[in-house]
């Protein structure tokens, strides 16, 4: 019996002490200011924002962010500056600045103060803009660093100790156009570096496609989670998708952190993830990276 509480008290430490690392990354090196538990009626607002012509995005952003929480129904969770978009093939063009995600305690609330004079007006200090919303079930996102510590262990088991050094892509003799937006890509991922060096967070609003896409797509993902687990990053929030504006469903929404934009570029530019990258299917997508800004606000 006395074995039994051992492991048991040995299971409960090793729980917490992954809930606190996961928990001390997204407040300090993400900057995200979510409550552990929140009401299961919350409406998650994400907000993708391009900046107006000469337009200076922080104090743009600090306006918006102060008309949003001056009324006292909605929370700024998060803000970040954007790298690039992986468009949607439903959505219009755009080319994305920064994210925002708010937190209101019903759709009620977020449509009460969407409307709001000081909201829209510093909302137009944006040549353009979109929100999706988001259902975020705060039971299912304890359980996610958990989910993670689950996938390491039994990568562990089967003698994977750590996560294998990502090798870089070599340079193909002649670039391919997939190339050369990929290295676009990269380039803009560190430029974002002395933004803040310390976390890339990305949102996806995602379509899952067909049977067999998904069956890709899962294996895709297994790989990815896999590696996240065993560096300590991973998903931040997942929920379903809430459409507010336009006519264009998504089923669900990912947001998901990485430890710095310099590590992301090498990810994206390794043999690693370009071996793997085919396998990500999707029905549609929109995916923004971003660096957090919040605290400059």
């Amino acid at each position: 019996m006395k074995f039994v509480l051992v492991i048991l008290g040995l299971v409960a430490c090793v729980m917490a002490w992954q809930h606190l690392r996961y928990l001390d990354a997204r407040r300090g090196a993400a900057q995200d200011r979510q409550s552990i538990l929140h009401s299961t009626s919350s409406l998650h607002v994400i907000t993708f924002l391009e900046a107006g012509e000469g337009r200076d995005l922080i104090p743009d952003i600090s306006r918006l962010a102060k008309a949003i929480e001056n009324d006292g129904k909605g929370k700024l969770i998060y803000a970040g500056q954007a790298g690039f978009t992986v468009a949607s093939s439903r959505l219009e063009p755009a080319h994305w600045n920064a994210v925002i995600l708010t937190e209101y305690p019903s759709r009620d609330a977020y449509e009460g103060a969407s409307q709001d004079p000081d909201y829209r007006d510093a909302l137009s200090a944006f040549s353009q803009s979109y929100s999706h919303g988001m259902r975020r079930n705060p039971l299912l996102s304890l359980a996610l660093p958990q989910a993670l510590l689950a996938l390491r262990l039994v990568d562990i088991a089967r003698g994977n100790l750590g996560a294998a050094p990502l090798e870089p892509l070599p340079k193909p003799a002649e670039p391919s156009v997939e190339y050369e937006i990929l290295s676009k890509r990269i380039t803009a991922l560190r430029d974002l570096a002395p933004v803040n060096s310390e976390a890339v967070v990305i949102f996806n609003l995602i379509q899952p496609g067909n049977s067999a896409q998904q069956a890709a797509n899962t294996g895709y993902g297994t790989k990815m989670l896999t590696r996240m687990a065993a560096l300590a990053h991973g998903p931040m929030h997942v929920g379903s998708a809430v459409r507010l504006e336009g006519d264009v469903d998504f089923e669900h929404v990912a947001i998901v952190y990485y430890p710095g934009a310099d590590y992301f570029a090498d990810l994206l530019g390794s043999r690693f993830f370009q071996d793997i990258i085919g396998d990500k299917q999707l029905g549609d997508t929109l995916a923004v990276p971003t660096v957090p800004i919040l605290s400059q606000l």
